[in-house]
């Protein structure tokens, strides 16, 4: 491989790469309040939680709970760190790693907020991987990650929007 190809390897696309972009019936900063909301995220969302060791900002680490099956019954834990926190341009994102420089496995996860106007927000949330184990199918479960991460959104989209309409009752 040419030294500019490798250069460029973590920016090359993974077959296992996932985005989801979600419309919310919702203001941003209420969606991005409901996403720093760690501690909450269990009321709405079945598939995924963080655990954090401290608050959310970058370079703090903690647990990531994974429930493949969404039915509150087997969970997988990982580690992860949190990457930017970017509370005015609406960006969370987290990563984990396997192996010396994440050489068999890395996952960077992003949800990104938008407004559209002053009561819907656009929620793109994606994930990229790398390292030995996507590049051969191994490590996750990755079609039924990308279900998930879209039912995570559409759960997301019915709590807050729910949680409107009763406010607006």
């Amino acid at each position: 491989i040419k030294l500019a190809q490798r250069k460029n390897y973590h920016q090359m696309a993974s077959r296992h790469d996932i985005e989801h972009i979600t419309t919310i019936a919702c203001p941003v900063d209420e969606v991005w309040s409901a996403l720093l909301d760690l501690e909450n995220w269990e009321t709405w969302n079945d598939w995924t939680t963080l655990e954090p060791e401290t608050t959310v900002k970058e370079g703090a680490k903690g647990k990531l709970k994974a429930c493949y099956e969404g039915d509150g019954v087997n969970f997988e834990y990982f580690d992860f760190e949190f990457g930017p926190v970017d509370k005015k341009r609406y960006i969370l994102t987290w990563f984990g790693r396997v192996g010396p420089c994440g050489s068999l496995f890395q996952g960077y996860h992003t949800m990104k907020l938008e407004a559209v106007n002053k009561t819907a927000t656009t929620l793109i949330h994606k994930e990229c991987f790398r390292g030995l184990l996507p590049f051969i199918g191994l490590g996750l479960p990755y079609r039924k990650l990308k279900a998930n991460y879209l039912k995570m959104n559409m759960a997301l989209k019915k709590y807050l929007e729910n949680s409107q309409s009763q406010l607006e009752a």
